[in-house]
């Protein structure tokens, strides 16, 4: 797992390696149990934007650094990141995005998008990759043969996150 700080460089060590003892270097977010403890900049970044209602971003990913890391960052723009869970019913729920971390693209990756976008059909998909090279066009020939609408490398910058994200949510309503 590939994760970037909000400058672009590399994380390492304990927290870049998911170590729940290390918490999140970035965010302040302790990971315990099954879930995430928001920190209370990203707790109150979220009452600031509780003007509207919250985005649900639904995230397919197993590390527990990055979950933490797209949480403070995605609570910003008010959204709510929920982890997909194995077994759990999440596919009755409506999301507003959903982020796929997909580890090898050609190898099972894509069998993985596939199920996604099926369990979701009305939501936009934004795939992360360190497969991705970091100079494709995030809405081009990668995304179209990966039926997503936008692709991003790993590791992922804060900018270029926030970017696609703003691009991909539906208006507010």
């Amino acid at each position: 797992m590939n994760l970037a700080d909000a400058d672009g460089r590399p994380l390492s060590g304990r927290a870049a390696a998911g170590d729940p003892s290390a918490g999140h270097p970035v965010s302040g977010h302790s990971v315990a149990g099954d879930g995430l403890e928001p920190c209370a900049a990203a707790d109150a970044s979220r009452a600031a934007s509780a003007g509207g209602a919250a985005r649900h971003v639904l995230v397919v990913e197993d590390d527990r650094a990055l979950l933490g890391l797209l949480d403070e960052w995605l609570a910003e723009l008010g959204c709510r990141v929920v982890p997909e869970r194995a077994g759990s019913d999440v596919a009755a729920t409506h999301y507003d995005l959903i982020i796929v971390d997909v580890p090898f693209p050609r190898q099972g990756g894509h069998a993985l998008l596939q199920r996604v976008a099926k369990d979701y059909p009305k939501s936009p998909i934004l795939a992360l990759s360190s497969s991705f090279f970091s100079g494709i066009d995030n809405r081009g020939g990668v995304a179209r043969a990966l039926g997503v609408a936008y692709a991003l490398p790993k590791p992922v910058k804060r900018d270029a996150l926030i970017t696609a994200v703003k691009s991909l949510l539906p208006p507010a309503p």
